[in-house]
């Protein structure tokens, strides 16, 4: 078995490398066709729990395979409401569950997501200034009503057939749809709004304008016609989520300290501060065991253990690349040592023992270096 500094190097020396090659796992490329194909069909959270294909695998792209059991519970999260400070999903310290809440539009399904209004409001004004000289009151004017009628929309039905909105639409976007009749243009528009623009054989995306595939994208419509709960690039983000997860749940069957070290990585970007590692189990036990804790050290104080984190560890410095490497460099050779891959014993090579760890007593009065900086 290969030890696991060198394991996690060759996973990580080309990750898009290693995700392509999962993704091609004919088990993980089959759970990925079916659930791009059928998300955009689901319109109702009963709908999601009845498909176990799509719910476990938009469970586990979210780190939330262990709560898959959990449908009660995951109902409340889905049905939360972000913007409420007070929601159920908001409440809970786990930040993967607004993530999860976050990624699924159930408890409001929007026909434009926040991203996709900006960004068409602000190619409407540029177009309507440029080309039809129309001044700040107008264009304010305009944008208030489509604002007002995508409100009101519920299904590509509603869209096609409020003539402002596919104006103002198709303005934004500077197209034209083709036909020699309004009946032949809005089939036209159907076609393409409920096409899928991730898919390279779609309608949207075999039109010679490319604009009619960023049009697609603008747009949060199913095959069906419906609203969906997931609009295309969050689909996108949740497969990337989904492999990502899958080569770490893999590495951890030959090495869970890979594992740790890969789940680190990627949460690296979200630590803010020595609580954020401390609220998470898994960040904890990789600082535990590149800093020599043991485990009885979550023992102490909450407070003393984030002072101690912060001087050894310069949370801030794990935002760089360079720096982020030494830190798991080190963490899995103190891995290595503490569970070593071949059967023969590996020197501690820090302390001169095998498996010496330090003492909640010791972590109370020990000051020493800092990691990830001077």
């Amino acid at each position: 078995m290969l030890s696991t500094p060198v394991s996690f190097q060759m996973i990580t020396r080309d990750m898009n490398a290693t995700l392509n090659r999962t993704a091609n796992q004919p088990d993980v490329k089959r759970a990925t066709e079916y659930y791009r194909e059928n998300i955009t069909k689901v319109s109702s959270l009963d709908e999601f729990f009845a498909d176990p294909q799509l719910y476990n695998y938009a469970m586990k792209a979210y780190g939330l395979d262990d709560m898959i059991y959990a449908k009660a519970f995951m109902r409340k999260v889905l049905e939360s409401d972000l913007a409420d400070p007070n929601s159920f999903a908001n409440k809970l310290v786990d930040t993967r569950y607004q993530e999860f809440a976050k990624a699924y539009g159930f408890a409001k399904p929007v026909p434009q997501s926040d991203a996709s209004f900006i960004d068409i409001e602000t190619r409407y004004a540029e177009v309507s200034k440029e080309e039809f000289d129309f001044g700040d009151a107008l264009i304010r004017l305009e944008t208030a009503a489509y604002e007002q009628g995508m409100d009101r929309v519920t299904s590509v039905d509603d869209f096609l057939k409020n003539d402002h909105l596919v104006d103002y639409a198709l303005t934004a976007f500077k197209l034209d749809a083709p036909g020699r009749t309004i009946v032949a243009e809005k089939n036209f528009l159907r076609q393409i709004l409920t096409s899928d623009p991730s898919d390279e054989d779609s309608f949207a995306a075999r039109q010679t304008n490319p604009n009619w595939a960023e049009f697609a994208k603008a747009f949060n419509f199913g095959a069906e016609g419906n609203v969906t709960v997931q609009q295309s690039a969050t689909v996108d983000k949740t497969v990337q989520n989904y492999l990502r997860q899958t080569v770490e749940v893999n590495a951890g069957r030959d090495n869970e300290g890979v594992r740790l070290a890969l789940y680190f990585e990627r949460k690296a970007p979200t630590i803010v501060s020595a609580y954020s590692i401390l609220a998470d189990k898994a960040l904890m036990q990789v600082v535990q065991t590149t800093l020599g804790l043991s485990e009885q050290a979550g023992s102490a104080d909450i407070d003393v253990q984030a002072n101690y984190i912060a001087s050894r560890i310069d949370i801030e410095n794990l935002a760089e690349p360079d720096e982020l490497k030494k830190f798991l460099t080190r963490f899995t050779a103190m891995w290595e040592v503490a569970h070593p891959s071949a059967p023969q014993s590996v020197p501690n090579l820090l302390s001169g023992q095998p498996g010496q760890l330090m003492s909640v007593d010791t972590l109370m009065s020990l000051q020493g270096l800092r990691l990830g900086g001077n």
